[in-house]
């Protein structure tokens, strides 16, 4: 499923409408009509319900009047409220507006002078239509406007908002003041930025999408930004046919963990084992090796040069005389970002020539210094946004906000894949094709969880992934295990362990298999 921002959404509008003829009164009258059909499916229409549809003065309004005149016949009220006056309704909106007034509908024109008469309306309704604001919305809703939104959000009826919930940034997900909460939004031709990014993720309430006849081949032609869907996600599945052994299977080389941090070495490593790896070695300080060899018993631990319990750049030396072919690399996870370790981040990046995943304290060691690696294979980073703030010197709240933009900038100025942590998480590639994740809740929000990510995407690679469809799958699962573990518990108790635990529920559940079993 693409994904736009409210600009390219209008030049795809533009396109359909000029280039390939489809009339844009056709488009609104898509649009309205698909509303009705979402709010019939959903809701228990009869002589007795009232609804009331609030428009504003553009396009998003005209989608309101085609709404409320598919709804005269099917309820028993319909009252359609226009915020501001008749003449200020131009083009297509107006054309649906007076439609609706043929049709028996009345446009009720609001000033100060009688909101009072909306006001009542919206307390008496079952349903509310909200078609104040489209996507394209910036600024503060203010005067009539913000006391609207107010009242609905203070009424009993359920919310239906017509592209986003009005006072929601389309592009960011904003909000400036006040916006509506809806219960569903019933969004036009694709989905827009805005509904992923937060507030705007809970205002919109669930999202239905309306096709109103945008053809796909012009959206796939504007489309650099798209979501991961449970079926694009079960196609990059590594496939097993049976006479593998586990050389096929790829081995993985972790370099994790300081002392006080064996944890996240013990999580990215057997993450990556769950996974599918054939092998998985773990480099690790040879001070803490004894720990590792009795709680990893799948893991074949490599103990290399260390300094306080930390790795050093002769690590490199240890891993060479080992003997041992390594497929694929994971580093950063607990390592610690003393100068030493940074020598060692950079040694062992520059000697290794396979698939690479970038994590935590070799992320910001490395890309901190604005290198960038020069490989056959595209590296994997996966920062959160208080790494990747640092390394950028930006806040990471700014980098939060903005994941949508910054992510691919970044891609592109590090050639690497890189996958921005958090809700939702998103996946750039360095030629600027964007990926919104969908799975994962906030539990994820806790120690751990990152390195078994960085894990899981390991594995795969091992498995002969390319770096971006490890990455794409890897995240999809990561998000769909901890999905799992809050439905189970509560999304207060979501570790990293339990993550894990349940990897191979994920699995079953994106090929479809029966859960149930696992219960009895």
């Amino acid at each position: 499923m693409y994904v736009f921002t409210p600009q390219e959404m209008r030049e795809l509008d533009k396109i359909t409408i000029e280039d390939f003829g489809l009339p844009g009164i056709l488009l609104m009258e898509n649009a309205g009509r698909n509303t009705y059909s979402t709010i019939e499916e959903r809701y228990d229409l009869n002589d007795r319900t009232q609804v009331t549809v609030i428009c504003g003065r553009g396009n998003n309004g005209g989608d309101g009047f085609v709404t409320a005149r598919y709804l005269l016949n099917r309820v028993g009220e319909v009252k359609a409220f226009l915020l501001g006056k008749r003449e200020q309704v131009k083009g297509d909106a107006k054309f649906h507006m007076e439609l609706f007034e043929k049709a028996g509908g009345e446009v009720i024109q609001i000033s100060e002078n009688n909101f009072h008469l909306l006001a009542s309306y919206i307390m008496l309704s079952n349903i509310i239509v909200d078609a104040i604001f489209g996507t394209g919305f910036k600024g503060k809703p203010e005067g009539i406007f913000e006391q609207t939104i107010d009242l609905i959000n203070e009424s009993s009826a359920t919310v239906v908002s017509i592209d986003i919930p009005s006072g929601v940034d389309g592009e960011t997900g904003g909000v400036n003041g006040t916006a509506v909460f809806a219960d569903v939004t019933v969004t036009m031709g694709y989905p827009k930025t805005g509904h992923y990014l937060y507030p705007g993720r809970i205002l919109r309430g669930d999202l239905v999408i309306a096709d109103i006849g945008i053809p796909e081949h012009i959206a796939k032609s504007k489309s650099n930004r798209e979501l991961i869907t449970s079926d694009l996600a079960l196609s990059l599945l590594p496939m097993r046919y049976g006479p593998e052994n586990k050389g096929n299977f790829g081995r993985v080389l972790v370099v994790s963990g300081s002392r006080g941090y064996t944890g996240a070495a013990s999580l990215t490593a057997m993450s990556a084992m769950v996974t599918g790896a054939g092998l998985v070695y773990l480099a690790i300080p040879e001070s803490l090796n004894p720990i590792m060899e009795q709680k990893l018993t799948e893991v074949i631990t490599i103990p290399v040069s260390e300094e306080d319990g930390r790795i050093t750049k002769d690590a490199l030396t240890d891993l060479k005389n080992s003997g041992i072919r390594f497929d694929v690399l994971a580093i950063g996870p607990g390592l610690g970002r003393t100068d030493r370790v940074k020598e060692a981040v950079v040694e062992i990046l520059n000697w290794f020539d396979g698939p690479i995943v970038i994590d935590a304290d070799a992320f910001v060691l490395f890309y901190g210094d604005g290198k960038k690696l020069d490989k056959e294979f595209t590296p994997i980073v996966t920062p959160h946004p208080g790494e990747l703030g640092r390394v950028l010197a930006v806040d990471p709240h700014e980098i939060d906000h903005d994941r949508l933009v910054v992510a691919p900038e970044f891609a592109r100025r590090a050639s690497a894949v890189t996958l921005l942590k958090g809700n939702p998480s998103v996946v750039a590639l360095p030629n600027g094709r964007t990926y919104i994740n969908l799975t994962g809740n906030p539990g994820l929000a806790s120690g751990g969880t990152g390195d078994v990510l960085t894990g899981i995407i390991a594995g795969l690679l091992a498995q002969g992934l390319e770096p971006q469809n490890a990455a794409l799958l890897g995240v999809f699962l990561h998000g769909l295990t901890g999905d799992l573990v809050a439905i189970k518990e509560t999304q207060y108790t979501v570790t990293a362990s339990k993550l894990i635990d349940t990897l191979p529920s994920a699995f079953r559940l994106l090929q479809g298999l029966d859960l149930e079993d696992e219960e009895e």
